[in-house]
């Protein structure tokens, strides 16, 4: 399903009224997949609903009319006592199941039911392709998907369950009514048209006014986390940001309140009107009916108004629950059109029917004329690149922010797909290389890494340590990025668990020992290429230049790729590209952009003055031998 389709998808569910046929079939779409994942839960709510239904009708039908005719006609006292031994039997039964769904069965298969179900989910968000993540409609739907899921599983099976029983059983009611007097029937028609229709107006009203609050709720939302999650605590006591958070939070909570007030006038009405005819209308109506006819037309007998009056209150909540459940199904399949769009979304960035593995390491990598520009954007964010990243070369990216060089990297991986030009392995179009075989090539570490509430190793690895030998793997990534040391000092070593919040033991480290420890990732994988985005933002440049010598020297065999900053480390790379606007404006070794005189040579001057200001020892270890080399 493409972007421009899931806009017009957007706007139809809050724009028109859902077909009967799609209501349907959405809720089937639930159905199916909850029979793929625990056919037994399916088989037990509907035999839960059935015996429920079976039971009410036993008493509001069977058991009145012989209990009446008993009493009318003079049957023998034991028929009367065996049929109520009877009817408590029924209930024994239905009941014994009822706890033993509930209480036993019904727990332990909704785990086994969320879990597969939002495996699926974790499974799909990790195809989803990088550019939806930056939509905020598409994010929108994700997360209202995520959090319905599990409620509108649970609801689609049990109203379901409850659609079929019912259905049958108010069938068996009214048949029974209606022989009674064929006219009772109409009754019927109040409470079909207050919930089949508007019923279905106030679940639409309803669910739009839900979609309208998601943006305002999601400031909400934004505002809980910071306020409790640790990683903002400090910024949030030791600054008065939490004015703004709380403007932000009024915003959102003055939005859902607007909306509220807006669907409010709209909704009462709706809902006024359906409860007249549900309710109202079909109980005084039957009762004044069944009076009349028993005492002023003397066309039923006193029984069989026993028999109607019963019925009708057992058929009229039946036929309400009936009316209810259809209407049911008309808001879940709303919602779980946000489930099934994501559930079956077509990732752009996917496999053709040709991929091929790439299961040997490249010789280049060639970008021919690539341009790219974010959806929605006002300007393209690269155009004309041209360059080739030749086998173990290690390349330089500098340029201010906003330049282009973490748009080129992502290209670079395949997170986006170029919308002009091709980028070529050993001239195949990466296109027709299977994504996941192309993008295990790399490693990476990003300025906006994040850390898991894992293990360092699992933090590391990316993944459960199995082996041994990934153990090792795991030290020896950890001595090369600079923080086995203090690592090997905490009291479970490798296998401390980071941050506090799962685990009372687990520690909280430095911003510059979190960055070796998601650096010493790129140590960890084996691949072919190392990209590395400013990831050293929280060290010193004397420790940024030393750790990317390290870097460059323990990936002799592999292509590194580095963002950085601070030019004094960039000219240690083979080859260095300047990024402005976009496009390469300069490329070459330090010595050749230097000797240009040119941006490069102006912005790198620039910073060799600031940091001889500030700190003579940085600057004479890094910028002043390279000046001197020109």
């Amino acid at each position: 399903m493409s972007r421009w389709s899931y806009r017009n998808f957007v706007n139809f569910d809050q724009d028109k009224k859902m077909p009967t046929r799609e209501a349907f079939r959405n809720n089937w779409f639930i159905l199916k997949l909850v029979w793929s994942i625990q056919p037994f839960r399916v088989i037990g709510e509907f035999l839960l609903q059935i015996l429920r239904q079976l039971s009410r009708v036993f008493y509001s039908i069977v058991f009145i009319r012989f209990l009446l005719d008993g009493m009318q006609h003079g049957v023998e006292f034991s028929n009367i006592v065996a049929l109520i031994g009877l009817m408590l039997f029924i209930y024994f039964i239905v009941n014994s199941y009822s706890m033993w769904y509930e209480i036993k069965f019904k727990p332990i298969s909704d785990t086994i039911l969320y879990e597969h179900l939002y495996q699926k989910l974790f499974t799909k968000a990790n195809e989803v392709e990088l550019e939806c993540y930056e939509d905020p409609e598409f994010y929108n739907t994700y997360t209202t998907a995520i959090q319905e899921a599990d409620i509108r599983v649970n609801e689609v099976l049990t109203n379901m369950a409850s659609v079929i029983s019912a259905t049958l059983a108010t069938i068996s009611v009214f048949t029974v009514m209606f022989s009674i007097d064929k006219l009772v029937i109409l009754f019927a028609l109040f409470p079909i048209i207050g919930n089949f229709v508007l019923g279905k107006i106030v679940n639409q009203f309803i669910y739009k006014r839900h979609m309208d609050t998601v943006p305002f709720r999601r400031r909400m939302d934004y505002v809980d986390r910071v306020a409790y999650l640790s990683q903002y605590a400090k910024e949030v006591r030791l600054s008065n940001v939490f004015t703004v958070l709380r403007t932000v939070y009024n915003e959102g909570y003055k939005g859902v309140l607007k909306v509220a007030k807006q669907y409010q006038n709209g909704l009462i009405k709706y809902d006024f009107f359906r409860n007249a005819l549900a309710f109202t209308m079909l109980f005084e109506g039957v009762l004044l009916y069944g009076a009349y006819k028993a005492m002023i037309a003397q066309t039923i007998s006193i029984s069989d108004f026993g028999v109607l009056a019963t019925a009708m209150v057992s058929g009229a909540w039946m036929l309400i629950e009936m009316a209810e459940r259809f209407v049911k199904i008309y808001e879940n399949a709303i919602f779980i059109k946000n489930l099934q769009y994501f559930m079956e979304y077509e990732p752009t960035l996917k496999n053709n029917d040709n991929a091929m593995l790439l299961n040997k390491s490249f010789n280049e990598l060639v970008f021919n004329q690539v341009g790219f520009s974010y959806s929605g954007a006002d300007k393209i964010s690269v155009s004309q690149l041209n360059l080739t990243i030749s086998r173990k070369s290690k390349i330089a990216l500098v340029g201010h922010n906003g330049a282009g060089k973490t748009t080129f990297t992502k290209l670079l991986m395949r997170l986006y797909d170029p919308t002009e030009g091709e980028i070529l392995i050993d001239g195949q179009n990466i296109k027709h290389i299977e994504v996941d075989s192309f993008r295990s090539q790399f490693a990476t570490a990003f300025q906006d890494f994040q850390i898991f509430a894992m293990t360092i190793a699992e933090n590391v690895l990316m993944k459960e340590i199995e082996t041994d030998e990934e153990e090792q793997r795991v030290i020896t990534a950890l001595q090369k990025s600079g923080v086995y040391e203090k690592v090997s000092s905490l009291p479970f070593g490798i296998h401390t668990v980071l941050t506090r919040e799962f685990d009372d033991n687990g520690v909280n480290l430095s911003g510059g020992e979190l960055q070796k420890i998601a650096i010493a990732r790129v140590f960890a994988r084996q691949s072919d290429v190392v990209i590395l985005d400013e990831p050293t933002s929280a060290l010193d440049p004397i420790a940024e230049y030393t750790l990317y010598q390290n870097i460059i020297e323990q990936c002799a065999e592999q292509t590194v790729i580095f963002i950085s900053h601070r030019l004094s480390s960039a000219a240690i790379a083979d080859h260095i590209y300047l990024f402005e606007d976009g496009k390469i404006a300069e490329h070459g070794t330090h010595q050749q952009l230097m000797k240009q005189q040119g941006k490069y040579s102006e912005m790198f001057l620039k910073q060799a003055e600031k940091y001889i200001e500030n700190d003579e020892l940085t600057a004479a270890y890094t910028f002043q031998p390279l000046i001197r080399g020109v």
